[in-house]
């Protein structure tokens, strides 16, 4: 099967309902800058090397720069009654259509929504769109302090396939290592089935948070 991305991103709803994907957009951006605040993320390598900004404003402008040319999906939480909740991101950095490669990144989810299950149901829609589309291979480069991601992804079914020493430059000079790892299409329905009996709690109680 061809990978065939559409350049526009369309809008997903997760299995549950509780969450919807949509195209990141200017008007996104404060919303993440203030989820950026938080020292947690930080504190896990967040950033490729660059320095945390120290202002609002200096965090608007390092976001439109880390995902200008991207395809980002906004997540935004329906569970409210005053209407959806913007809680983070995901999306698309890199394709090679010829090896049908995907590269996933720029995923990030509130603190406040740490531990429940929003990054797997995140990645569910994520993944379902990317594979029907024709990615042979999904791939996730990841910071080595970041063992909240890395847990996550090997709790989901992504293979670490080893770590890329001295993959990039900090911007203090420092080297960077990033832990690589993959999904194929080939692992994907097996995968998918355990992800959506993961998620069986969350929909029978139609607990939302």
């Amino acid at each position: 099967m061809t990978l065939r991305l559409p350049r526009a991103l369309p809008t997903l709803r997760t299995v549950t309902g509780r969450f919807v994907l949509s195209p990141f957009s200017a008007g996104d951006i404060h919303a993440l800058a203030h989820i950026l605040a938080n020292d947690d993320i930080w504190a896990t390598g967040f950033g490729d090397g660059h320095h945390r900004p120290l202002t609002h404003e200096e965090t608007v402008g390092f976001i439109s720069r880390r995902h200008a040319g991207l395809r980002i999906f906004s997540v935004h939480y329906t569970g409210l009654p005053g209407g959806p909740l913007f809680v983070g991101t995901t999306g698309i950095t890199e394709t090679h259509a010829p090896t049908e490669r995907v590269k996933i990144g720029r995923t990030l989810i509130s603190p406040a929504f740490w531990g429940m299950k929003v990054n797997l149901e995140v990645k569910l829609a994520l993944l379902d769109w990317v594979f029907s589309h024709g990615a042979g291979r999904v791939e996730c480069d990841v910071d080595p302090r970041n063992h909240r991601s890395i847990s996550s992804l090997r709790r989901f079914g992504f293979t670490i396939e080893g770590t890329r020493r001295r993959s990039s430059q900090r911007i203090d000079g420092s080297w960077r290592d990033i832990v690589v790892l993959s999904l194929l299409t080939e692992e994907w329905p097996a995968i998918r089935e355990r992800a959506l009996l993961g998620l069986e709690a969350v929909r029978d109680s139609r607990l939302y948070i």
